[in-house]
């Protein structure tokens, strides 16, 4: 049985021949993918991929670049940006950033296809994209097998064992908790200290 893995792509207007490629074209002997896209509503913010169930569950994202630079968008930052974010709460999501803009900076980046190098957009997916995913799915096993001697290993302090393996798994509850939580917790202890 082949390994699966999750791929989501982002975007508020997606390229619908790399909709298709990853959908539809991509194969791999390998190991097996999962596809799904999220249409991005700027207006949304970038708390509403945070919590999207899609984006929790995914193992590989293919983000646009420019998602977050539309005039209706609530916040200002690009996609690589994000992809900063996004690691913070997802640390073990493979990213990649798609552009279309020069890839010449110094952050990696996908560029999307623009017709005129001279071959099909599926021709030049077909080129550059498996060797991303394959990179992308030989990290993630990385992950799953360190997670694996992470649970294996009884010299782990419970506690810090368990908030590893749970950020592995993509659930990191400690770092959800918002300063209105934060602030409930405290005013709850005051009342209990009230009464004892």
């Amino acid at each position: 049985m082949m390994d699966k893995f999750s791929l989501v792509y982002i975007d508020d207007a997606p390229d619908t021949a790399l909709t298709k490629y990853l959908d539809k074209d991509f194969h791999s002997d390998k190991f097996e993918v999962t596809f799904s896209e999220i249409i991005f509503n700027p207006g949304n913010g970038y708390q509403s991929l945070l919590n999207d169930a899609k984006v929790q569950s995914a193992n590989i994202i293919f983000i646009d670049s420019r998602l977050f630079e539309a005039r209706t968008a609530t916040q200002k930052f690009t996609g690589e940006e994000f992809e900063l974010v996004l690691k913070k709460f997802y640390p073990f999501i493979e990213v990649i950033v798609i552009t279309q803009n020069e890839t010449g900076s110094p952050v990696e980046k996908l560029a999307k296809y623009d017709g005129t190098k001279g071959d099909s957009a599926a021709e030049y997916y077909a080129e550059i994209i498996p060797p991303i995913i394959e990179k992308a799915v030989k990290n993630i096993q990385q992950y799953q097998f360190l997670s694996q001697l992470v649970e294996k290993n009884d010299s782990w302090e419970p506690v810090l064992k368990s908030r590893v393996i749970a950020t592995l798994k993509g659930i990191d509850t400690y770092d959800q908790l918002t300063k209105s939580d934060i602030d409930e917790l405290v005013s709850a202890f005051k009342e209990i200290q009230e009464i004892l």
